[in-house]
């Protein structure tokens, strides 16, 4: 029995100083609430914001409530914040359309002056080819005129004599000049004409080309014959060649100018030609072309003359 009063008195003892602790708290806390709903606003405030800087209070504080004037001040910031930006991306977005436009402005003059620069040309290359068509026009007509004169001409003279000359022609052009006779005229020099070379000449006639196209057979034909002519002379000439008196009596009758000129041209080509050529003159032709040579190119002459005295 005295055990249980004894525990009776413990159990109330703690009881009674948990009491003693909590109950000022809970006193203060309560006074403090009582307090902040009394006051105003702007004590409110001043005490919410000086809780919150209480390491662990500030967890169990709620934020301070702003005040009408400051809430207005920062809705009035917040809204001139907003229209700032607004305005800045209202600039922005007038610049980039201002860029664009004035791109396509550029572009636009761009495309004007491509389009300008090409009806130049356009226009230029027309002019060109109507140019280049009257000179073709003028020019085949020119060639057409001087077939007709020369066509009258073998016409007004002797059967025989024209016939005689046409014979050296090619077939192409004896049908040219043919084309262009009177009938009478055609058949009196072909009557003298060699019989094979005559009727030649008389198919060609009878399949009748316009004269275009026969003036250009004639000028090939020519063309081929004069090409034939020039590779015989050459084959001949090569084959031949000049003899040392030719080439003293050639080089003796230039003038020393051309002669040296002729020279160094050769030099450049045939060195050894040159001094052969050097060696068949005589001693006075060779000084002044060697002399001649000399004003052209001192420094060339001097190698072909050291060449030429190491030869003898």
């Amino acid at each position: 029995m005295a055990q249980a009063e004894l525990e009776e008195k413990e159990t109330g003892g703690g009881f009674g100083r948990f009491l003693f602790f909590v109950t000022p708290i809970l006193f203060t806390i309560v006074l403090l609430g009582v307090l902040l709903t009394l006051l105003n606003k702007d004590v409110q405030n001043k005490a919410l914001t000086a809780l919150n800087k209480v390491p662990f209070v500030n967890q169990w504080v709620p934020d301070p409530v702003k005040t009408g004037a400051e809430g207005q001040k920062d809705t009035a910031e917040q809204e001139k914040s907003s229209e700032a930006t607004i305005k800045e991306l209202k600039n922005q977005l007038a610049e980039q359309q201002k860029q664009i436009q004035k791109a396509n402005e550029q572009t636009a003059q761009q495309s004007e002056k491509v389009n300008d620069l090409q009806a130049k040309l356009d226009e230029a290359t027309q002019k060109n080819n109507e140019q280049a068509q009257q000179t073709a026009n003028e020019a085949a007509e020119n060639y057409q005129k001087q077939v007709k004169q020369l066509a009258q001409l073998y016409g007004e003279m002797n059967a025989s004599k024209a016939a005689s000359i046409m014979s050296n022609l090619t077939t192409e052009e004896n049908v040219l000049l043919f084309n262009a006779m009177s009938n009478e005229s055609k058949s009196a020099i072909l009557e003298k004409m060699d019989p094979k070379e005559a009727a030649e000449i008389s198919i060609r006639l009878k399949d009748a080309e316009p004269s275009e196209d026969l003036a250009i057979a004639a000028l090939q034909s020519r063309l081929k014959k004069d090409e034939s002519a020039g590779s015989q002379s050459t084959g001949s000439s090569a084959a031949s060649g000049l003899d040392t008196t030719q080439l003293s009596q050639t080089f003796a009758t230039m003038d020393p100018t051309k002669a040296a000129k002729l020279l160094l041209q050769t030099n450049t080509i045939s060195p050894e030609k040159t001094l052969s050529i050097l060696h068949a003159v005589d001693d006075a032709t060779r000084s002044r072309i060697l002399a001649a040579m000399s004003d052209e190119d001192d420094v060339a002459t001097a190698k072909i003359l050291n060449k030429l005295v190491s030869s003898k």
